[in-house]
């Protein structure tokens, strides 16, 4: 017997798979019993991934009070932005990881060397694991944002003074900043963006379609 014949329960008829009824016998033909099928295998789909890195918007500041700055990197991903403080101690230790120390002056100098490439740490960061990375770091979500504004750039003057055997020095420094502000549904943010990060910032925003 083949598998997949049929016989007549009365009769013992030969039947086809359409037959209703018994050609031999007319009796009516009982419903085949239908087997287990095995499972058609379909491949997992790749999952989507909404917090793919966008881009990053190095050395920004802002305000923190009337006689300092802080300084952050922003991570753009396909979900949030993630504001990311650079400390001095995190600069500090990377320029000392970097091997570039070399006194008072020295040290300032290769400081903000690293300060302006700390950014590439966040290339290969995940991005909950770069919101972790401080306690003042924070985060808002894309769909919170309402617009963000690119300013272009200007000449700022900076002043400060050191001190080099026993005297006072007002050193000044020019250079050229624009502004980043971002309006979203719990508040403004307002940062600085050095004129060599200008470029980042715009490409970075334009992917994210909020620009």
């Amino acid at each position: 017997m083949t598998q997949g014949n049929r016989f007549c329960t009365s009769c013992g008829a030969a039947l086809i798979p359409a037959d209703h009824f018994c050609s031999s016998c007319g009796k009516p033909v009982a419903s085949p019993v239908l087997g287990t099928t095995s499972p058609v295998y379909a491949p997992p789909q790749p999952a989507v991934n909404n917090e793919a890195l966008v881009g990053i918007i190095p050395s920004v500041s802002r305000k923190k009070n009337l006689m300092a700055m802080e300084g952050f990197n922003i991570i753009v991903t396909r979900r949030r932005m993630i504001f990311a403080v650079m400390t001095n101690d995190m600069i500090n230790q990377a320029a000392k990881q970097a091997g570039k120390e070399g006194g008072f002056f020295g040290g300032m100098l290769n400081a903000a060397t690293v300060g302006y490439t700390f950014y590439k740490r966040y290339l290969t960061m995940p991005p909950d694991a770069a919101l972790a990375e401080t306690p003042q770091n924070f985060a808002v979500e894309l769909s919170q944002i309402r617009k963000i504004k690119i300013t272009g750039e200007k000449e700022v003057d900076d002043y400060f003074t050191m001190k080099a055997n026993q005297n006072s020095i007002l050193q000044t420094h020019q250079y050229r900043e624009g502004t980043i502000s971002i309006e979203t549904t719990a508040g403004n943010y307002t940062f600085n963006v050095p004129s060599g990060s200008m470029n980042m910032a715009l490409e970075t925003v334009k992917k994210t379609g909020l620009y």
